[in-house]
């Protein structure tokens, strides 16, 4: 299978600067760098330039051939970087009137060149819609210093181009510096070492330059070395598309869709955007793996129209997808307030692959099904994957189906959902089973588990509707995960107990605050007394035995099991 590869030598980076012309796609984020990694590279270039023979291998960078130029895919940070120290070397020097020549030259090899009857130099590297005009500015003309200062003193905080301004002054105050170490006050000693420090850029500091024949070909690459990838993603690449059938209808066009995709990613600030993607994708038209998102939506919105029209649709579902995992979101605010309970439990329970169901019902149940529809989404994680150890491939398959049909109006109730989801509910023998036998080590999920398992105990024994005792609850290891010298009977007993039995459910539960008096590695017999006072019908069943072995561990879990059936049931 072709991997769409065309050449991938090895270059130092300012010889590949020198020999290419260079372009950030707009799709891809801004200048990022920091002070950190610009300081880093100034050390690891400068150690390198030590050793006589030294090469700093500054790593991979891919591109995709455009005529006349090539387009940064991976990459960009670095480059833009080099280009920087590159002009804050030429600032140096432009100081001596002995060296505008050797000024010139560093312009004209690694920054940019004037063509016959030009003012302004054309860079060797243009940057996205963002940072390109602050870039030509300060780094591509030869700008002072102060100027540069000045201009950063005016930007905002959250400013676009700061970061890019803050490198530039850090290159230009480290160049300064070194030439005032290794010059120490001569300048011609000064500038023989920038010189030295040019030609090592030039020819010592190496990347491989990867061409490639499309952005889908350099994903997949990415994908399949799990190595870089840093600039690149569906998200990114499924814009790049939008915004060029964008520019193909208008100029308008374009910014309307600026200002949708701006609004979006602020939206899913606090989720993985590439998740919603597919998700968004699987909701509309089934199952699909991650590698060909970018090939699937670039096929299906293929005109100017289609595109914008998704842009819409993105932005609008990018706001119900933002509410999967906050419970706090102003979504829920039209829902029973029990259901931002549901919502929590669902993303402590973490199953990513009902979300396009959920995303689904958001935009087509109605709130009452739709609180349903989460009520069984959370007795199936809870059944299938968690306790019954189902398989989540086949699980993202069923769920891939069911927001399909939720969609396409095929599926508009929760009880018809769950005639969908019926393979991947446990019978109540299975899952009682499953749940005898389940382990747990994190304290979240086993307090969920027990929370709930305690509400449907007081409902059994209550009209009530079931509410915990106030107050904090916590989790007990009944036999500790390190027991000490008051359970040496049972290890003695027993020697595998402890690695088989200490993370079961059926050796821990609940303590109110007022009842967890550091009980750790006591001794059964004194734990018993604090389980025997206890409010909780769970807890203090355990009370009713007289040791703690794993016998009296098979027949709590089996209580809790049988109790487990009722709480987690879709009726």
């Amino acid at each position: 299978m072709s991997t769409g590869i065309t050449e991938a030598p090895a270059a130092g980076i300012g010889k590949l600067i020198m020999d290419n012309r260079f372009s950030v796609p707009n799709h891809q984020r801004d200048y990022s760098w920091t002070e950190d990694e610009i300081r880093q590279l100034f050390d690891d270039i400068e150690s390198a330039l030590e050793k006589s023979s030294g090469v700093y291998f500054l790593g991979l960078m891919v591109f995709l051939n455009d005529p006349g130029r090539l387009v940064v895919l991976d990459g960009q940070q670095r480059l833009a970087t080099a280009v920087i120290i590159f002009s804050a070397i030429r600032g140096w020097l432009t100081q001596y009137s002995e060296y505008q020549g050797d000024a010139g030259k560093i312009q004209e090899w690694f920054i940019g060149r004037s063509e016959l009857g030009q003012k302004d130099p054309e860079p060797r590297l243009t940057m996205n819609s963002a940072n390109d005009k602050t870039f030509k500015d300060y780094v591509i003309k030869s700008v002072a210093l102060t100027d540069i200062r000045s201009a950063l003193d005016k930007l905002k905080k959250q400013d676009r181009n700061r970061k890019l301004l803050e490198s530039l002054v850090y290159a230009h105050d480290r160049i300064a510096q070194l030439a005032l170490d290794k010059g120490k006050g001569d300048a011609k000693t000064a500038a023989k070492y920038l010189f030295g420090f040019v030609n090592f850029m030039r020819d010592k500091v190496s990347v491989v330059k990867l061409s490639v024949a499309s952005e889908e070909a350099a994903y997949t690459i990415f994908e399949t070395l799990n190595d870089r990838g840093l600039d690149l993603s569906p998200l990114d690449l499924v814009k790049n598309h939008l915004f060029g059938m964008a520019d193909e209808k208008s100029p308008d066009a374009v910014r309307d869709m600026e200002e949708r995709w701006a609004q979006m990613m602020a939206t899913l600030s606090n989720v993985r955007a590439d998740n919603f993607l597919k998700a968004f994708w699987t909701m509309r038209h089934g199952r699909i793996r991650s590698v060909d998102l970018f090939s699937a939506f670039k096929k299906e919105y293929a005109t100017p129209d289609a595109a914008i029209d998704l842009s819409v649709d993105m932005l609008a579902a990018a706001e119900q997808y933002a509410a999967i995992d906050s419970a706090d979101d102003a979504i829920w605010s039209i829902y029973p307030t029990e259901v931002r309970t549901t919502v929590r439990a669902l993303r402590l329970l973490g199953s990513q692959q009902t979300h396009p169901v959920i995303l689904s019902a958001l935009n087509s149940f109605d709130p009452k099904e739709t609180v349903k529809l989460l009520d069984l989404l959370e007795v199936v994680i809870v059944r299938y994957l968690l306790i019954g150890g189902g398989n989540t491939g086949r699980f993202e398959t069923t769920c891939a189906i069911l927001a399909r049909k939720i969609h396409a109006k095929e599926i508009k109730t929760a009880a018809l959902a769950f005639q969908e989801l019926k393979d991947s509910y446990p019978s109540d023998d299975d899952f009682k089973q499953a749940f005898r036998v389940k382990q747990e080590r994190s304290n979240q999920k086993v307090q969920y588990f027990l929370r709930r398992i305690e509400q449907e105990a007081i409902r059994q024994n209550s009209t009530k509707t079931p509410e915990l005792a106030p107050g904090n609850l916590t989790v007990e290891h009944i036999l500790p995960r390190n027991p000490g010298g008051d359970w040496s009977s049972i290890i003695s007993a027993d020697p595998s107990i402890t690695e088989e039995c200490a993370t079961r459910i059926g050796n821990t539960c609940l303590l109110t605050e007022s009842g967890n008096n550091k009980l750790g590695g006591k001794s059964f017999e004194d734990k018993r007394k604090v389980f025997e006072a206890s409010d909780l019908i769970t807890t203090k069943a355990i009370a009713a035995h007289s040791v703690w072995d794993r016998k009296n561990i098979d027949h709590h879990q089996a209580y809790l099991a049988k109790l487990a059936a009722s709480t987690w049931r879709f009726q």
